[in-house]
């Protein structure tokens, strides 16, 4: 198919995980970004001797040989596995409460054991949900293999948990089965992966993102991030692609309603019969087409949906290892209370946050960082908005104010830390646009709530013919796993209007 040329816009995991798969199957693919290093928020940064991981905790979807996930599928099937090394991480996440700690591991019956230790009079109602979960992700797997409209019609019998959950949220459903505010806190803990407290996130979403890690693990990438972005572009090379850096598109050329090629930022023009969109669809069609090419409609939709939140990073090296300080485990969420919505209006201030994630790199990874010292990274969810309307002398000094203010009270939890602490960079909302060009610097596209969940997020087919996204915004979602199925997601429209080709498991490798 070397006759038929697909332009990918923007090097995000998505766009490169679509790229991956057009340049396989044996088409003409040019990758256009416009920063000097591919792979969006899956990057890393150097600040003297430690190597910074931009943005990754923990990466579902892997899992051991014999029990892997769906996202290592999906980068078996555009060979990009072969060429990254997964670190297995040893335990989900650990959650710390002002009256008590739990670390939760992975596995169905060990997490559930877990919470069954910390709450043992809540056994039966953690069993139902658990089970509930199982059950919703089975089911989610099997509607992904739909090709027919008649197995589409059946779905409300043979699945009746994932119709269910389609419409409530999290705190919805654990209300029908839990009773404890603390074990409620305990389970939803690791919210902030999703951007919603759970009065608001979807509870189809939560289910399956954390059967995703409970059955098959966390994992970590050897060399960050960066590595695994960087084998996207070997792949791409290796099957006869190209991915130009420092070079982004300016504009998206469209004639007769449908996308006939791009003009980049050194001023090449260039003819396709596909364009795909790793860059969100929000400056797509107002800046890179123009609102007055786009259909209403669609302009309609992407104005009645929220975009998710932002995050405040605190980058830290320390000239000690971090297990000698007491972390000693990978992902850490402080909470300073069990009210999760209190802690989302925080996150539209500019008052430190309340709940936040401390993780220690080193523990997946020993070599990390230079012998002798370590890696941990503070990370809070926080909203653009209050950083949007800073006055510009006050930028600085309020975000030197907050990361000071929560290497302190980690320090209270970890005593020790602030003492050791060789490198310090802060990054904020207004970060992640710069770099991301994502409007809020948001970090998961649209927000997950009921209208966000992946059925209902934007179609990987974009308002104008042979225009396709792949990214946060559209389904799978946000997080890397999502957005790297997006990639798949819209190769498998271009393979429809190509030859047919209908249904996911017709593009993957067989399960081995």
């Amino acid at each position: 198919m070397k006759d038929k040329r697909a332009i990918v816009v923007g090097a995000g995991l998505g766009g490169l995980s679509a790229a991956a798969y057009l340049a396989r199957a044996g088409l003409e693919v040019d990758v256009f970004e416009r920063n000097s290093y591919p792979g969006g928020y899956a990057c890393s940064f150097v600040r003297g001797p430690y190597e910074f991981e931009a943005s990754l905790h923990e990466l579902s979807g892997i899992g051991p040989p014999g029990n892997r996930g769906s996202c290592y599928r999906v980068l078996e099937g555009c060979d990009v596995a072969r060429r990254v090394e997964f670190l297995p991480i040893d335990d989900f996440y650990t959650s710390i409460f002002p009256d008590f700690t739990v670390r939760v591991p992975h596995g169905w019956e060990a997490a559930e054991e877990a919470y069954c230790d910390q709450f043992p009079r809540e056994r039966k109602g953690i069993s139902r949900v658990m089970q509930a979960m199982r059950r919703i992700n089975d089911a989610s797997a099997e509607a992904s293999k739909i090709t027919k409209a008649s197995d589409a019609l059946t779905l409300p019998f043979k699945a009746g948990d994932l119709v269910r959950s389609m419409g409530i949220t999290v705190a919805q459903a654990l209300d029908r089965e839990m009773k404890d505010p603390g074990l409620k806190a305990l389970f939803t803990n690791i919210w902030g992966y999703y951007g919603l407290p759970p009065s608001r996130l979807s509870w189809l979403l939560f289910a399956v993102a954390n059967a995703s890690y409970i059955e098959h693990g966390p994992y970590h990438v050897k060399g960050t991030t960066q590595a695994l972005s960087n084998a996207f572009v070997e792949s791409i090379e290796d099957n006869g692609g190209r991915v130009h850096l420092r070079d982004g598109v300016v504009s998206i050329e469209v004639a007769d309603g449908r996308a006939t090629g791009v003009v980049t930022g050194q001023g090449g023009r260039h003819k396709a019969d596909f364009v795909v969109c790793s860059a969100n669809p929000i400056t797509t069609c107002f800046s890179l087409i123009g609102p007055d090419k786009v259909p209403a409609d669609y302009l309609k939709a992407l104005a009645g949906r929220h975009i998710a939140v932002s995050t405040f990073n605190v980058y830290m090296g320390l000239d000690h290892p971090a297990a000698d300080l007491g972390l000693d485990g990978h992902e850490f969420f402080i909470n300073e209370g069990y009210d999760y919505d209190d802690q989302y209006l925080r996150m539209f201030t500019t008052d430190r946050p309340s709940y936040w994630a401390v993780t220690n790199y080193n523990h997946a990874d020993p070599e990390f960082s230079p012998p002798g010292t370590s890696v941990v990274v503070l990370t809070a969810l926080v909203d653009y908005t209050p950083w949007a309307h800073l006055p510009a002398d006050r930028y600085r000094e309020t975000k030197d104010r907050i990361a000071r203010e929560m290497i302190e009270a980690t320090d209270r939890r970890f005593p020790g830390l602030k003492d050791h602490l060789a490198v310090v960079e802060v990054s904020t909302p207004i970060t992640n646009m710069r770099y991301s060009g994502n409007p809020g610097g948001s970090i998961l596209g649209f927000d997950y709530d009921l209208a966000g969940s992946p059925p209902f997020r934007l179609s990987n087919r974009g308002p104008l013919e042979r225009l396709f996204f792949a990214n946060a915004w559209v389904r799978m979602g946000g997080g890397m796993e999502t957005c790297i199925t997006s990639g798949l997601f819209a190769y498998g429209e271009v393979m429809k209007d190509l030859r047919g080709t209908r249904g996911l498991a017709k593009l993957l490798p067989a399960t081995g």
